[in-house]
Parts: structure tokens; sequence; C-alpha cells
């Protein structure tokens, strides 16, 4: 009688190729999930507060395993395919894991002292928690507890206070005459001013909230634009023109249009 053959054994090359793969396939659907909910109001806000770092700290930890995998591969099998296996991994890797843990390190060990941390800057590529953004940022990020005041930079006019039901979220616009510009204040949790209200530089016009594009806990901020004229397009950095912190006793020049912090310092 003939015994039946025996069948052979997988390559470990397969295996391997395998074992890289799901991770991978895993972390990038993870990554697409974040960009649908963070490019989404309604998504964003739909979910419980902690989705986004549950989902991102998924993302990071598939990433890292298939960045590993895929280098011991290209250490065994210096292949075409092994390189390209690389290559990707190592761009998931460093948008996942690498970027987003930089911008936390950053956090973490920053001093909470004045003046206001920045997390993102004008024309920055990269968002607040440290993933690459579709466009140029169009304004400052800073960072702020939920809850505080969201204050006016300058002296101006309210022309808009109101829920924009878009990215920017509760959104209070101040015009800055005779300058010719307009802050732009999003985020907030509740506004406590009325369109056409006159309003002072360091006057509490909102609470510090995190409707609009969800931040992560941890990144709350204030996101003020500084807008020339009528043209939502011409948008300027407002660093320049800032002066520091809001100071009761300072006298602010008013012949050019000067800023202060959007948020309250610490000591």
């Amino acid at each position: 009688m003939r015994r039946a053959a025996t069948p052979a054994a997988e390559p470990h090359d397969a295996r391997a190729h395998r074992a890289t793969r799901w991770p991978a396939w895993l972390g990038l659907s993870v990554a697409g999930a974040l960009i649908v909910a963070a490019s989404s109001p309604t998504i964003a806000h739909a979910l419980p507060r902690f989705s986004f770092p549950a989902l991102a700290l998924a993302g990071a930890v598939l990433m890292t395993v298939t960045f590993v995998r895929a280098t011991l591969r290209l250490r065994r099998a210096h292949d075409g395919s092994a390189v390209v296996r690389f290559a990707v991994a190592a761009v998931g890797f460093l948008v996942l894991t690498v970027l987003p843990l930089t911008r936390l390190v950053g956090i973490l060990t920053t001093s909470a002292a004045a003046p206001p941390r920045i997390l993102v800057g004008f024309g920055d590529w990269l968002g607040g928690e440290g993933y690459p953004r579709p466009s140029a940022h169009r304004g400052v990020d800073f960072a702020a507890h939920p809850g505080s005041d969201v204050l006016a930079a300058a002296d101006g006019r309210v022309i808009v206070a109101r829920d924009n039901r878009d990215l920017c979220g509760l959104i209070v616009v101040i015009l800055h005459e005779p300058h010719g510009y307009r802050t732009i204040y999003c985020h907030s949790a509740e506004i406590r001013v009325r369109r056409g209200d006159d309003v002072r530089r360091g006057q509490p016009i909102a609470i510090v909230g995190t409707t609009g594009q969800r931040a992560f806990p941890g990144y709350e901020h204030v996101h003020l634009e500084l807008q020339r004229g009528t043209d939502a397009a011409a948008v300027e950095d407002p660093r320049p023109r800032l002066a520091g912190c809001f100071d009761t006793q300072a006298r602010y020049p008013t012949d050019r249009l000067v800023l202060t912090y959007p948020v309250r310092c610490r000591a």
C-alpha cells in the first residue's frame, strides 16, 4: 500500500509575509478611520471622547509591530518585495507612531508657565496631535483648559457668534476697525457675546471647548485666525502682532493692530 504524500511545509518567507501583512492592513484601516472621523464633526461628536485616542494607540502599536517585522524580513531577504514592504511600513510607523509620540513628549516636557503653549502654528502641516494635515494650518492653536475663558485679542465689534456646523464649531468673529482685520475664534463650548456687541481686549467672549474638529483629551485649544478684509482666503500669521499676555495695566498702540493671547496666562 502506498503512503499518502505528506503536504509540503509552507515556506518560511510565506509565513513571514502573512505575519507582516495583517498588522499593516489593520494599521492602515485605523489611520483611515481616524482621518474620516477627524474630518467629520458629526462622527467625531457621536463617538465617546476617548475613541480617537484608543484608535490612535491601536494604530501606533500595529504599525510598530509591522515596522519591526518588515525590518527583520528585509535583513533576511533583500528582494524588491521586502524593500517595498519595509518602505510602506516605515512611512506608516513615522505617521502613526513617531510624529504623534514626538508631539506628546513635547507637550509633557513643556513648562505650564506663561506664555500659553502653541500646539499648531500658522502654515503648519501637522495637527495638534502630531498627525499630518490635508492642508496648511490657517491660524494658531493655543493650548487651553476646557471650561476656561476665551479672550478677545483686541478691541472690536462682534460680527459673527454662532454654531458654524463645520470643523470650526462654535465660532466668534470680531471686526477690528479701523484696521480692516478680523480675528476668528473656533471650537468654543459656549459663546458669551452676541452679534453687534462691542468688546474690549481681554474680555471673555466664549468658553474653551472641543466643538467642530474634536481635539484629543489633553490637546484642547483655542484656534485663532487673523483675516485681512472680507476675503476668507486672506489669512495672515497672527504671531508677529502678538504683544504677549493681556495686562490690565498695559497701554497698547492704537495706530496699528496689536493682539494679545486669546487665553489667560498662568503665573
